[in-house]
């Protein structure tokens, strides 16, 4: 190997924002040094971890579908899961309660699981050494960019077209392979055959298919159903890369590249004639596998696509070896047996940047598929995170991070009832008056009224504890009250409401408890 160093650099030309004619920002574009531009979004998947609804898995399948659809022939869609682990924190305000205090402190630094989701439209310009400028070309990219926003808009994905600020730290923080929140350096790359050394981290890529060898399932769905606790749980198929050990970052790059169909039949059609005339049990059986997909996308109208799927993990040395074992065990669980003979891992870290989906080698790094079955690789899952509610009451997640949640379910932006009562039932030492308190308490520091019944001594502390009203009662000792009696302030604000109540008081009393024998 060469001990000579070189810059690692040229690899986009520029960033450009784009105005409209009145001067207004529309949009910001990518180009990279082949001169294909390309427009970011960032998104959050719509199908929680462990939501068990495999539905939304399919409904995910066929937005990215509709997306590929409006695209066209000439158009690339990239799709980046970034699992990065971060450390939580939570800001300490002057006037909170120290209870509260306490509880975030607690939590403070405990490591967990984020997940960033980027798109990228890319349009393909001609390959040649000098890129001519297409008005009709740009038009039209720009309004596909629009319709992608329209149909993300129209599906109720959370979406955001990233700015050059934005595009500049993103590029730069996956030079860096660091996505952790706060600053971030880079240092020098040091390339070998199965990974990239960058500082006290090796960085490799997993080709999920060897085009050479391709292994993937016969038949491939876009969710998988696993066991849970003796319950049958839809997940993603690959759900395990939020999970994978020993590493501070994980990439999950997916490139869909839609060519010319006419073109791609035609050599599909060839391929078949030479198969044919060459009789050997092996190009029989190749044969037969081109004329149904021929068939397939004759009958059903389905899309040819170029695709590249790659994980890209950073890790400390020591543990590549472990972190290798675990994908190629998990990968293998869904029927795929990841690349063996991945060495050109500078080129696939270069061309898994965001806006490089056409920089991928066809001889050896893309495969033809349909763009169905693409799909069915694409990752759907996000983690919990924190509800849209103004009264927020913190659980915490599988990861052992606190998120906020509506526990009313009335007042958050998905509203589940119009009720905000509640009832908690369980054995003796289940923890039922652990986990009330700590409801009510956050409920009542967020100015909550709260009304509580219960049959033993539990909430008296807390009750003591923000100055609230406790009243007891026991057979000898009973609650009693005097409903006729009515004060000023009450007979001339509310007296409408009070003389309904004893208008049923009254007729309850005169009915008794026993329905009448006959009409009285």
């Amino acid at each position: 190997m060469s001990a000579r160093k070189n810059t690692l650099d040229g690899l986009f030309s520029g960033i450009e924002d784009i105005t409209d004619a009145k001067g207004r920002l529309v949009g910001t574009v990518l180009y990279n040094k082949a001169g294909n531009y390309s427009s970011i979004f960032e998104i959050e998947n719509p199908v929680q971890q462990y939501c068990t609804d495999a539905d939304q898995y399919y409904a995910f399948m066929n937005v990215l579908d509709h997306i590929l659809q409006t695209l066209g022939e000439g158009y690339a869609l990239q799709k980046q899961d970034i699992f990065c682990r971060q450390k939580f924190h939570h800001d300490i305000t002057p006037g909170m309660e120290f209870l509260t205090e306490s509880y975030f402190k607690y939590y403070e630094g405990r490591p967990y699981t984020e997940i960033r989701t980027f798109i990228v439209i890319t349009q393909e310009t001609r390959k040649s050494t000098f890129v001519a400028y297409d008005p009709k070309k740009w038009a039209e990219f720009n309004n596909k960019v629009h319709k992608v926003k329209d149909i993300l808009e129209e599906k109720g994905l959370k979406h955001h077209l990233l700015n050059r600020h934005e595009i500049d730290e993103y590029l730069h923080r996956f030079m860096a392979f660091d996505f952790k929140k706060g600053p971030f350096g880079m240092t020098n790359l040091k390339c070998t055959d199965d990974s990239l050394k960058m500082g006290d981290r090796l960085i490799k890529s997993f080709s999920l298919v060897d085009i050479d060898v391709i292994d993937l399932p016969t038949v491939i769905h876009p969710v998988q159903t696993k066991p849970v606790n003796g319950y049958p749980v839809s997940t993603d198929l690959l759900s395990f890369l939020s999970t994978v050990p020993l590493v501070d970052c994980v990439v999950y790059n997916q490139v869909i590249q839609i060519p010319a169909q006419r073109r791609e039949r035609q050599r599909l059609i060839g391929k078949s004639k030479r198969h044919a005339s060459m009789p050997d049990p092996s190009n029989k059986l190749a044969k037969a596998d081109i004329d149904e997909v021929l068939e397939v996308i004759a009958t059903e109208q389905k899309t040819m696509v170029w695709t590249n799927f790659n994980v890209l993990v950073s890790c400390k040395q020591k543990d590549l070896t472990k972190v290798t074992s675990y994908l190629e065990t998990k990968l293998f669980e869904v029927g795929i047996a990841p690349s063996k003979s991945a060495y050109n891992q500078l080129e696939l870290f270069t061309c898994s940047f965001p806006g490089n989906a056409y920089c991928f080698n066809k001889d050896y790094d893309l495969f033809l598929t349909l763009q169905d079955c693409a799909l069915c690789l694409f990752y759907k899952e996000r983690m919990k995170h924190d509800e849209v509610t103004p009264l927020k009451v913190y659980y915490t997640d599988r990861q052992g991070v606190p998120v906020a949640i509506d526990f009313t379910g009335k007042e958050g932006e998905l509203k589940l009832t119009n009720n905000s009562n509640f009832f908690c039932l369980g054995p003796s030492g289940s923890g039922k008056s652990f986990s009330t308190n700590t409801v009510v308490r956050q409920l009542i520091e967020q100015d909550t009224d709260v009304v509580m019944v219960d049959t033993g001594d539990s909430y008296e502390g807390i009750c003591g504890y923000f100055h609230g009203t406790y009243i007891s009662y026991s057979k000898e000792h009973p609650i009693s009250m005097n409903p006729f009696k009515v004060s000023d302030v009450e007979y001339q604000q509310n007296f409408g409401e009070k003389k309904n109540f004893l208008k049923s008081l009254i007729f309850q009393i005169f009915k008794g408890n026993k329905a009448p024998e006959k009409l009285e």
